[in-house]
């Protein structure tokens, strides 16, 4: 936990009449997004240099929606991943059930049955209404939330 105590943020603001000023912040008073970005990004720039894969449980544990969707499109940009790093993640953030942000053979569900088994299984399984693959413009996320690709909890 205490692995940023040496370090120190240089905050930059803008007052109104447009004064610049700078304040160091020990990363220990940082937010838990602003430190869970620092523990992950130095493994995230190794593996994208190498092209090895990186497996995280729970990508977006304190990151802002936007920062996870950057981290996400990293893996999938030629110019940031040349190498072909393979980023397999776990994730509740709904957000990235986009298909301008993760493909359809990228998105996997995992369900739990009654006996607490879980399945998984892949949004390519799924079909439309005419029986072809989820267009590229379907909202994934409305539709996940609607409960079509199942994987929803179950509330009492």
């Amino acid at each position: 936990n205490d692995i940023f105590t040496n370090i120190e943020a240089i905050h930059t603001v803008q007052d109104t009449e447009g004064n610049t000023s700078s304040y160091a912040l020990n990363m220990a008073e940082e937010s838990d997004g602003t430190n869970s970005y620092f523990k992950l990004i130095g493994v995230v720039k190794k593996v994208l240099d190498e092209g090895t894969p990186l497996v995280v449980d729970e990508l977006d544990a304190h990151l802002h929606p936007l920062l996870t969707k950057h981290l996400v499109s990293l893996f999938n940009s030629v110019e940031f991943n040349p190498n072909g790093a393979q980023l397999i993640f776990t994730s509740h953030n709904t957000n990235l059930l986009d298909l301008d942000v993760l493909r359809r053979d990228q998105i996997w569900f995992t369900e739990k049955d009654k006996t607490e088994s879980t399945d998984l299984y892949s949004l390519l399984e799924f079909k439309d209404e005419n029986g072809t693959k989820i267009r590229n413009d379907r909202s994934v996320q409305k539709d996940y939330i609607n409960g079509r690709y199942g994987a929803i909890p179950f509330l009492n």
